[in-house]
């Protein structure tokens, strides 16, 4: 998969595997306070999260995982393992579906959302790619700045067959929970009492 970082540029670059990304974790070798994903086998840093980015989550939360059934759980900036591409990366909101193994990381979302501003480049482009190649049904970006929902459907390679742009006045619902309902006026006017960006 193509990757849009810089990191390209550099030679030679080493590549960590999953499993080593997540031992060295485990194993402290990032600090406690590291906000950090693994991408394509590179450890990237995330931009710190603005008083907006925290109000979007913290409104999708609630909104979001009163809606769901005793079946899925609603995930909160926590991993997923994408084994294919060598990544874990921890996007803002996904729906799992629960197993008997609740001791591993999830792997396949059925709905990806990430709430972005100063990261809407990375997250339309090497997280849409990444999403898309590894076969996620389905991805959200929250674009604060346009108070829009970027919705992302079917995937085929690295890219996504269908985008859609939805603003305040619509409900957008994801394709597996279909009972699932996103008002985007009070997402946005929720997120409007919050001074401040990404």
């Amino acid at each position: 998969m193509a990757s849009d970082t810089s990191l390209d540029l550099l030679t030679p670059v080493h590549r960590l595997s999953v499993d080593r990304y997540l031992r060295m974790g485990a194993a402290g070798m990032y600090g406690e306070a590291a906000r950090i994903e693994l991408i394509d086998g590179v450890v990237v840093e995330l931009a710190p999260i603005g008083a907006q980015h925290v109000a979007a989550v913290m409104w999708l939360t609630r909104a979001i995982g009163r809606q769901l059934d005793d079946g899925h759980m609603l995930s909160v900036q926590s991993p997923i393992v994408l084994h294919s591409e060598r990544s874990v990366p921890e996007p803002d909101l996904s729906i799992v579906s629960l197993t008997r193994d609740d001791a591993r990381i999830p792997e396949r979302p059925l709905l990806t959302i990430e709430v972005s501003a100063s990261s809407l480049r990375y997250d339309r482009r090497t997280k849409a790619r990444l999403y898309a190649a590894s076969g996620l049904e389905e991805y959200w970006i929250v674009n604060l700045a346009a108070s829009a929902v970027e919705v992302h459907r079917d995937p085929a390679g690295d890219l996504w067959q269908q985008r859609s742009v939805h603003r305040a006045g619509e409900t957008i619902r994801a394709l597996a929970l279909p009972e699932l309902a996103v008002d985007l006026a009070e997402l946005f006017a929720f997120v409007a009492r919050y001074p401040g960006g990404d």
